[in-house]
């Protein structure tokens, strides 16, 4: 395989895995975190940072966790899943109480929302279903986390007409958000939904 063949590949890859396989998008995972993400454009960039941030620790802690996968029992899987995001999100806060005691403050509030955003995203759960090497997991959390930051500054771009007076108040808010992601996604999957085997 020459180096074109397989750059290529690796970008139609990378904008699948942002776009298409987007968590937001693909699973209707993280909305409320989006939405709340998209409301308040001083908030965005530090959520989507504390999204892309623990969705990359949670795809390192899955591989770690993969060498030991035969070792727990399906029912303890899911548990194992979530104590694991539990401690990658105390040692966060610890870190940041140590070295960034002056904005703890605010710090904390995007902890606490991207934490628990990543356990509903099934980081982990996901990318041990799908990777093998260390770069595939990091790969993976990379563009989840992009992907939602992706997905975020599109509704942020759109907030404001999906909750104008202008649309009925029965649609208007988290349903036409809900009517606005679902369209986005099925425009995402028609363009890049069939991406060729050779690729």
């Amino acid at each position: 395989m020459d180096s074109h063949n397989f750059f290529g590949g690796l970008i139609i890859s990378v904008i699948t895995a942002l776009l298409a396989e987007n968590f937001v998008f693909a699973r209707a995972l993280g909305v409320s975190t989006m939405i709340m993400a998209a409301k308040n454009k001083r908030n965005l960039p530090g959520i989507c940072l504390g999204v892309l941030y623990f969705t990359l620790t949670a795809s390192w802690a899955a591989w770690l966790l993969s060498h030991r996968a035969a070792d727990i029992q399906k029912p303890f899987v899911p548990l194992t899943y979530v104590l694991t995001i539990g401690l990658i999100y105390l040692i966060t806060l610890l870190l940041a109480f140590i070295f960034f005691k002056g904005r703890f403050g605010r710090i904390k509030k995007y902890v606490h929302i991207s934490a628990f955003n990543s356990v509903i995203m099934g980081t982990i759960f996901l990318s041990m279903n799908s990777c093998t090497a260390l770069y595939e997991y990091l790969l993976f959390g990379l563009c989840s986390g992009a992907g939602f930051a992706a997905a975020a500054y599109m509704l942020s771009g759109v907030y404001g007409q999906l909750y104008s007076k202008d649309v009925p108040s029965v649609f208007r808010g988290y349903p036409a958000v809900m009517i606005f992601t679902g369209i986005i996604a099925m425009a995402l999957y028609g363009i890049l939904g069939h991406i060729p085997s050779y690729i």
